[in-house]
């Protein structure tokens, strides 16, 4: 009985402990980035429900696959933002976690996004043609880099008859307020 007791009082704090505090509390840097950069007035949306992987979000920003790659300084210009031991910390705390996240509307509650799982939004043209003028959106959880000063999140915007442009978001917090630091492409800082 005194074994079945401890387990009942373990049980909870390894819970508990598996979903730490290492993703951001609230998504206003996301809603921010989207109300200045995306998100257009009377624009249709259809938001991925299912996250996208951590894994996107760490190539892009290094530049390749796995915490040994230090990115190519010809890639892009090393201003400060990239620190060898900040990465290999960041590789470590996030490369793992390969638990499936889904938005949800209250992630989002200025935008009236039709939601789809990434099984089922490709075949939405096919059911109405009216998709064919929706933006589809993928966006990753955001992820802490620096000790919390900045975060990160990889944001792919299509439409069903075009390409995408995916891309890794840094953000930073000035002043009690949001803002771009800058945005990633494929090896390529702008």
């Amino acid at each position: 009985m005194k074994e079945l007791k401890k387990i009942f009082v373990v049980i909870p704090f390894f819970i508990l402990s598996c979903t730490g505090t290492q993703y951001v509390k609230s998504y206003e840097p996301i809603n921010v980035f989207l109300e200045k950069e995306i998100i257009e007035k009377g624009g249709k949306y259809i938001l991925q429900t299912d996250k996208a992987s951590n894994a996107i979000v760490l190539r892009i920003f290094n530049g390749s696959e796995g915490s040994e790659h230090i990115a190519d300084p010809h890639y892009y210009i090393n201003d400060g933002l990239f620190v060898e031991k900040h990465w290999k910390r960041m590789y470590k705390r996030y490369i793992n976690d390969t638990i499936k996240k889904y938005w949800k509307k209250e992630d989002f509650p200025k935008y009236e996004f039709i939601l789809e799982n990434s099984r089922d939004w490709p075949k939405l043209p096919y059911k109405s043609a009216k998709y064919l003028d929706y933006e589809v959106m993928i966006i990753s959880e955001p992820m802490y880099y620096r000790n919390k000063r900045y975060i990160m999140f990889y944001l792919s915007t299509s439409y069903f008859s075009s390409g995408s442009s995916p891309q890794v978001v840094v953000m930073k917090k000035e002043k009690g307020k949001w803002i771009v630091d800058r945005t990633m492409w494929e090896e390529v800082f702008y």
